[in-house]
């Protein structure tokens, strides 16, 4: 009687794991029935068709804009300010009196030396005629004619310094900031304003390393700025300097920048790339399609299933080069692949991909 209790117990028990494990089959069945009732996860990616390209190795350097004409205005003499002609940043032409010094005793002075100079003449003019009538010895007029080339010396002399306390601007240009007053007093020497000449041109100065010392005038560079410019300029070599700097070890080369912008000024300081080596075939693909991780650099190439669906493929590349745009690939790719782009970030390997756009050789950012 005891033992069959037992049995009962065991029968009924075994019943209800039955019955409970027969539910939950069911239920987790039904969950992936459930679950295989949904699509298989994919992303969405812009793609591009590899292409061979040509392509050469940039070096960039920065260079400094330099005016084509400029100098630091200071007065030769000493002297009181009677006047200035200019304004702080104004612009000026060539031939504009910018200051003049006290020239007072100098005018006096020259007014009597052309006095001394008249007078010089006509001895030597009276001289002349009474030698033509044998009244007057050769001595006399030669001495008349030493006193009167001395008296035209003076005068260019005192001429010359007035000139020197009269400064004139010798070209176009813009004057710096002054802080003269008239009536002050100038020593020799003073740094009185700096002019920078007015041109929609200005020089380029840059270094280049010596392993790079092949270049040659006439040759083109590219200019860009992030923070000056929003386009790309060219300007082309015009000088290059003879012997390679002994504590840089650079080249020193000048390029002209015409139709500079507005916002450059002289001192500014830009990018200069500069082309270097021979044009190489490449693979160019858009940098957004590069991917990094701890295994290294690596694109996701996409392929067609069996059933016509695009799977992405983890590829490993080599990357000789790079920038916000391009990146140059030395190996890892093959012409006519096609390579996620914008997107490509979202991917893992053996993914569903849907593919919007196809291009070929294109450039695209993300």
């Amino acid at each position: 009687m005891h033992i069959w209790r037992w049995v009962w117990t065991f029968i009924f028990c075994l019943l209800v794991v039955s019955v409970l494990g027969f539910v939950k089959f069911n239920q987790i069945k039904a969950a992936i029935a459930f679950g295989e009732s949904f699509p298989e996860p994919s992303e969405t990616v812009q793609t591009i068709i590899i292409e061979q390209s040509q392509w050469q190795s940039k070096l960039n350097v920065m260079g400094e804009v330099v005016a084509s004409r400029s100098l630091d205005l200071r007065n030769e003499l000493a002297g009181i300010i009677t006047k200035i002609g200019f304004v702080s940043g104004a612009k000026v032409f060539k031939g504009t009196l910018l200051l003049q010094l006290d020239v007072e005793n100098e005018e006096a002075q020259l007014a009597a030396l052309k006095a001394q100079v008249s007078i010089a003449q006509l001895d030597v003019n009276r001289f002349s005629e009474l030698i033509k009538n044998n009244a007057s010895s050769r001595d006399q007029l030669d001495r008349a004619q030493a006193q009167l080339a001395v008296a035209e010396a003076n005068v260019r002399a005192l001429q010359s310094t007035i000139r020197k306390k009269t400064l004139i601007a010798p070209f176009d240009a813009v004057v710096g900031l002054h802080q003269l007053e008239v009536g002050s007093y100038l020593s020799v020497n003073t740094l009185i304003t700096r002019l920078v000449s007015v041109s929609d041109a200005v020089w380029l100065d840059f270094l280049v390393p010596q392993e790079h010392a092949n270049l040659s005038v006439g040759e083109l560079v590219q200019v860009s700025s992030t923070s000056l410019l929003t386009d790309v300029y060219t300007a082309k070599v015009i000088a290059l300097s003879q012997e390679i700097d002994l504590d840089s070890r650079n080249l020193r080369a000048r390029a002209l920048w015409s139709n500079t912008p507005k916002q450059i000024k002289p001192g500014a300081l830009v990018e200069v790339q500069l082309s270097i080596g021979n044009n190489l075939n490449v693979v160019r693909i858009p940098s957004v399609a590069v991917r990094y991780d701890a295994f290294g650099t690596f694109v996701f190439i996409l392929n067609k299933d069996k059933n016509a669906d695009w799977r992405a493929t983890r590829q490993s590349i080599e990357v000789q080069a790079k920038d916000n745009k391009t990146a140059i690939v030395t190996s890892g790719l093959n012409i006519g692949q096609t390579i996620a782009t914008i997107g490509s970030s979202k991917l893992r390997e053996g993914m569903l991909v849907n593919v919007v756009s196809s291009a070929q050789g294109n450039v695209v950012n993300e």
